[in-house]
């Protein structure tokens, strides 16, 4: 299969890369800088990405979107992985805003597009893991509205977000695939407990006691497919970047780190294991390109499973050519570790994707 982003999509791509570059640039303290920021990031660049167009992307032109698809998507994810943006992008904007846009909430989705406000998806139960069907967290109708009880945990992004997309069951058993619906949250209404996940970010644990909902009129399992397949590319791409970003600095590495009097780069041990990544490298980079090409479940699930224990790879024999830096928060190549493992956990890990891909298969 020929692949080549088209003149626009390349025109975006550098965009975002410089931006990026401008705004992040790999810089650590910088890094630790934004991260005390209330939410765990700095709104500012939110608001830098919302005006750039890249907020809107993702959604339907009707929707107050700019109508992109899977390639521009990918487009716009992999620069930041590279660059190891802390906007939420992937987690928050494609993930709970595809439920938003699939509910046709426009007052939402036109706060989120205009940067106004950080959405979060709280699908995650204690008891389910990855699986998005088991949903104990209860809905029941107040008037014209509705009200929830349960809890949600390992909700990304979760102490940063305005919105919340939360998953309740309106009818049915615990694991029944009938009888979820989908219901947008104010953030000020919920009980959040916020903890730190693995790259840095503030995630959270719902607690929701009669808390006040709107229902989003979707059918829920068609959305939740829709937005996993969105949050599966992105986030392959966005580990495609950060595995490129950890190969070229731990490349420029060997080339230039002395032990037994010449670069460790000319050990024939070290060719051969940055060969390997390099290897697992292209071959990511040619899956993700083809399931945002094909646009089909089985191409994204299959991308998944594999970029994730590729990028995993990649990123382990950075942190071994580095040595004990490789795990500080004062080297690039621990926080790119750190990203990796969060997403490639996210809403699902390698093996959720190969079995989602054998049932589309």
């Amino acid at each position: 299969m020929n692949f080549d982003f088209s003149e626009e999509q390349l025109l975006l791509r550098e965009t975002v890369t410089r931006w990026a570059a401008g705004r992040h640039g790999l810089d650590t303290a910088k890094r630790r800088a934004q991260r005390q920021h209330k939410g765990g990031f700095d709104r500012a660049g939110w608001q830098e990405l919302a005006q750039l167009g890249v907020l809107a992307l993702p959604f339907a032109a009707d929707a107050g979107g700019l109508g992109g698809g899977p390639v521009d998507l990918i487009a716009v994810a992999e620069p930041l992985g590279a660059s190891l943006a802390l906007e939420p992008f992937t987690e928050a904007l494609v993930m709970a805003g595809s439920l938003i846009e699939a509910g046709e909430d426009m007052t939402a989705l036109g706060r989120v597009i205009a940067g106004g406000a950080v959405p979060a998806a709280a699908l995650g139960e204690r008891g389910g893991r990855y699986n998005l069907h088991h949903v104990e967290t209860r809905a029941r109708a107040d008037g014209p509205g509705w009200r929830l009880s349960g809890a949600k945990s390992a909700v990304w992004q979760g102490g940063a977000a305005d919105l919340f997309v939360v998953s309740a069951r309106v009818a049915g058993d615990v694991r029944d695939r009938a009888g979820i619906g989908l219901f947008l949250v104010d953030g000020d209404k919920v009980e959040k407990r916020p903890w730190v996940a693995a790259d840095g970010s503030l995630a959270a644990e719902l607690v929701l006691h009669e808390v006040p909902a709107t229902f989003l009129e979707c059918d829920a399992l068609d959305a939740l497919d829709l937005a996993l397949d969105r949050t599966w590319l992105a986030a392959s791409a966005e580990m495609l970047g950060v595995a490129q970003m950890l190969f070229d600095q731990t490349l420029g590495y060997v080339k230039t780190r002395v032990q037994f009097g010449q670069p460790i780069g000319r050990f024939q041990a070290i060719q051969h294991r940055m060969v390997d990544c390099y290897a697992a490298l292209e071959q990511a980079r040619s899956m993700v390109y083809r399931a945002a090409a094909r646009r089909e479940t089985a191409a994204i699930a299959a991308a998944r499973a594999f970029v994730a224990e590729a990028a995993l790879s990649i990123a382990h024999e950075a942190v071994q050519f580095h040595g004990g830096m490789g795990v500080t928060d004062e080297l690039i190549i621990g926080h790119g570790l750190k990203r990796i493992q969060m997403l490639s956990r996210l809403h699902g890990d390698a093996s959720v994707a190969a079995a989602r891909y054998a049932e589309a298969a």
